[in-house]
C-alpha cells in the first residue's frame, strides 16, 4: 500500500464536488475509488490548517503508474504538493526482527537504529510492528519528483518482497 502526504490549495467539500465526476465516492470523509481489486483514497487531515493549503492522505495499492495517473487526474492538476511518499510492507510470515535481519544483510543499507531504523540513498526503511516502511520525506522548499520517487520506492519494494518459488513447477528446457 503507498501512501502519499500531499497539500492542495481546496476545501475538502470543494474536492468532493470537483471528482464528482470521475466516480469517486464519498466514504466518511474520504473519497474512494475501486476497480478490478484496487483502490485509490483520499483522506483530508483531520484538523486542518487555516492557511492556503489543506492536507491530504492519499492511499492506493496496486500498480504506480495506475496511482501515479489517478492522482494527477484528480489532485495533481490542482497544484498538489507532495511532501512525502510512504510503502508499507506487510506480510504476515515476517517479523520485525526478520526485516531487521534482512536489512542488515545488505550492504547498501546503513543502520541508524538497532531497533529498525534505516537507510538506503535518500531513502528511509523503517521496521515498525512487523511490517516495513519505505519513506521518502522532502525538506522544507523542495520538490518531489512523484514519478521518479514511486519508480525509486516500487524498485526497492520489489527487492524486498519475498520471492515465490514453486520447486516443483518444471522449466522449459532449452536445446542449444
Amino acid at each position: 500500500m503507498y501512501k502519499l502526504t500531499c497539500f492542495v490549495p481546496m476545501e475538502p467539500n470543494e474536492l468532493e464536488n470537483a471528482l464528482k465526476g470521475l466516480r469517486f465516492t464519498k466514504k466518511k470523509n474520504d473519497l474512494e475509488w475501486n476497480m478490478d481489486g484496487s483502490t485509490f483514497r483520499i483522506e483530508p487531515f483531520q484538523n486542518q490548517s487555516r492557511e492556503l493549503l489543506k492536507g491530504y492522505r492519499v492511499y492506493f495499492n496496486g500498480d504506480i503508474s495506475g496511482g501515479y495517473h489517478l492522482f494527477n487526474l484528480s489532485i495533481g492538476c490542482l497544484g498538489a504538493q507532495v511532501t512525502n511518499i510512504d510503502c508499507i510492507l506487510d506480510y504476515p510470515f515476517k517479523t520485525s526482527q526478520d526485516w531487521i535481519n534482512e536489512l542488515m544483510k545488505r550492504p547498501s543499507c546503513k543502520m541508524i537504529d538497532a531497533r529498525g531504523l534505516f537507510v538506503l540513498g535518500d531513502i528511509f526503511l523503517t521496521v515498525v510492528n512487523d511490517s516495513l516502511i519505505i519513506q521518502k520525506r522532502i525538506r522544507k522548499n523542495q520538490k518531489l519528483k512523484l514519478k521518479e520517487t514511486l519508480k525509486q520506492i516500487d524498485f526497492i519494494r520489489e527487492d524486498l518482497s519475498p520471492k515465490e518459488f514453486d520447486l516443483f513447477s518444471f522449466g522449459e528446457e532449452v536445446i542449444a
